[in-house]
């Protein structure tokens, strides 16, 4: 006969950490003080992976002129009210460039040089002063984070803009690879774009691979090219997704043009005026098909009336904003309600992320913010 459980840290690592994974991610923090077997289990790699980080999301709020960036949950499925459930602060300077796993990637806005990126946890509160290619300036430099699921292993890309060929009319790319693992950079082959554009900042994180907006630099061009520059984080190769040219039949394709993440997929938002709004997915990223996923007809009764995609909060849930207000959309039930107000207008900042309490100790030498 097993001997009897005297008390619940005598569980099983295995059964403990099924227990805990029921438990939502903001009440899990505090139980990590509870015993060092608690805190293994809740560190362990069950709780540090993706599929486990995805099972609830929350809204990430920052006002332009503040230093510090609220976490926001729904709150009650009927009422659908929205409530603080944290705030960290903000190094001073800093903005969001992406995102991976619910891990913000920052950079600062205007003194690249001396002050480095950072990633930072807002759950845990935690942050990690990143590395740098040490043969790429960082002032003319993009990056993205990403994660191998072959190798359950985060990946950083530093790209830099070697050059651009007017004769040609293409720009060369180098790129790095940062392996935390083994705490070093590797090259890897960077192609040239086939025509005159570069990547822009801000990155998203889906469909397996990091994904960059392109900015033309020929005026003739617009202002986005029309391919998107993607990288497979277990391929390690660059290659182009064409954006559907329905994009380019209204005009201006930077007119509330935005990447999202959706339920793993790489997603594109298109704006048809004010008041509709597509969301295209990309359904196959090997043969670059997408797909028209949902179409939104918003309503005229809202102050504003220019909707903005926040992302998903949960499957066929998305967050919109208009203004200073969010709103809940039932994609199925084509219903909006309001969950939250308090935004002062357009100056401030939206994301719907993750929740995860993967530990950046692993990934480096982490600190408390």
């Amino acid at each position: 006969m097993a001997p009897l459980l005297t008390s619940i840290d005598e569980l099983p690592t295995a059964i403990l950490s099924d227990i805990l994974s029921r438990v939502s991610g903001e009440s899990l923090l505090p139980y990590r003080c509870v015993c060092k077997h608690w805190r293994e289990a809740i560190d362990d790699s069950y709780f540090s992976n993706p599929i486990h980080c995805s099972k609830e999301r929350a809204v990430l709020f920052h006002e332009y002129d503040e230093e510090e960036i609220h976490l926001l949950k729904i709150h009650g499925e009927a009422a659908a009210q929205m409530i603080k459930i944290g705030k960290f602060p903000v190094p001073r300077g800093y903005a969001i460039q992406g995102s991976c796993n619910g891990l913000l990637f920052f950079r600062h806005r205007t003194d690249v040089k001396n002050n480095g990126e950072l990633l930072i946890n807002p759950i845990t509160k935690d942050f990690l002063r990143l590395p740098r290619a040490p043969d790429l300036p960082p002032d003319v430099s993009v990056y993205g984070l990403g994660f191998d699921r072959s190798t359950n292993m985060y990946k950083m890309v530093q790209i830099n803009a070697n050059g651009f060929d007017y004769r040609t009319r293409t720009c060369t790319l180098g790129a790095r690879v940062y392996d935390f693992h083994k705490r070093s950079w590797r090259t890897c082959k960077a192609p040239p774009l086939p025509h005159s554009a570069g990547p822009s900042r801000n990155f998203v994180f889906a469909s397996g691979a990091l994904n960059w907006f392109l900015k033309s630099y020929s005026l003739s061009d617009g202002p986005l090219a029309r391919a998107m520059l993607s990288f497979d984080l277990i391929k390690e190769e660059f290659s182009l997704i064409p954006i559907p040219d329905v994009f380019f039949e209204c005009g201006d394709f930077n007119l509330g043009t935005r990447m999202h993440e959706l339920g793993g997929s790489l997603a594109l938002v298109h704006r048809l005026g004010n008041r509709d709004i597509d969301l295209w997915v990309l359904q196959d990223s090997t043969r670059r098909e997408w797909t028209r996923k949902y179409s939104m007809g918003l309503p005229w009764a809202v102050k504003g009336n220019y909707f903005t995609v926040v992302g998903a909060y949960k499957r066929d849930e998305l967050i919109l904003r208009c203004d200073g207000d969010m709103y809940l959309y039932d994609v199925n039930e084509d219903r909006f309600t309001k969950c939250w107000t308090g935004a002062r207008g357009c100056y401030a900042h939206f994301r719907c992320e993750p929740l995860s309490l993967v530990p950046l100790e692993r990934l480096g030498d982490a600190a408390r913010l």
